[in-house]
C-alpha cells in the first residue's frame, strides 16, 4: 500500500490510485452504508472521499494513517449529508447498520462449505449493531481496535468491550452448528 501512495503522491500515478481505489472501496462503501443506509449515496460519499483525496495527493505523506483517515472522511462526509438533509435527526453509533456483512475469503474459507458461510453470516447479523459494525471493522477491514477507537470516536475499551460482546455471541450462536460441521473455535 506505502507503494501505491508514493507513486500516487510523488508521480501522480492514475494506475496506482485506481489500484488503490480498488483496494478499499468495497469496504468504505460498506461503513457509509451503514451510516445512510442508500447504496447510491454511499457510493456518491465514497467517491467524493476518494476524489478528495486525488486533489490532495500531493499532501499524502502528510497522513499519519491512511486507513483511520478515508474510514473518518467517509463518516464525516456521510455525517455532513446526513446533517445537511436530516436536520433534527441525530446519529448514534447503536443506530447503525451493517445489513451488507461481507467475508472476505481466504485459504481458510475457502475450505469451509457454502452452508457454513451462511449460517456464520446469519450469526453476525444477529449481532447487535454496534458490536457487528466494530466486529465487522476488526475482523474483516483489518483495522484495529485503537483504529476502531478514532474512527467510531469512542473510547478503546468501548472497543474491546463490543469486540468480547460479539465474539461471546457469535460462539453461542455458532456452537451448535459448529459441533455439526465437528468445527472447534
Amino acid at each position: 500500500m506505502q507503494q501505491l501512495l508514493y507513486l500516487i503522491q510523488a508521480k501522480n500515478d492514475e494506475n496506482a490510485f485506481k489500484e488503490f481505489y480498488k483496494e478499499n472501496v468495497f469496504k468504505l462503501f460498506q461503513f457509509a452504508f451503514a451510516f445512510v443506509r442508500d447504496k447510491e449515496l454511499s457510493e456518491e460519499i465514497v467517491n467524493d472521499v476518494f476524489l478528495n483525496l486525488w486533489k490532495k495527493r500531493n499532501k499524502i505523506s502528510e497522513i499519519k494513517n491512511i486507513n483511520v483517515y478515508l474510514y473518518v472522511s467517509v463518516k464525516n462526509t456521510a455525517f455532513n449529508y446526513l446533517k445537511k438533509n436530516n436536520s433534527n435527526k441525530t446519529i448514534d453509533i447503536e443506530d447503525l447498520s451493517s445489513d451488507h456483512f461481507y467475508l472476505s475469503p481466504d485459504q481458510e474459507q475457502i475450505l469451509i462449505t457454502d452452508e457454513l458461510k451462511k449460517r456464520i453470516e446469519e450469526s453476525i447479523n444477529k449481532l447487535p449493531p454496534k458490536c457487528k459494525l466494530i466486529f465487522k471493522m476488526v475482523k474483516e477491514d483489518g483495522l484495529n481496535n485503537t483504529e476502531v477507537a478514532t474512527i467510531l470516536g469512542i473510547s478503546y475499551k468501548t472497543v474491546t468491550t463490543q469486540l468480547t460482546i460479539a465474539l461471546k455471541k457469535l460462539e453461542e450462536l455458532l456452537q451448535p452448528t459448529l459441533r455439526e460441521f465437528s468445527v472447534k473455535i
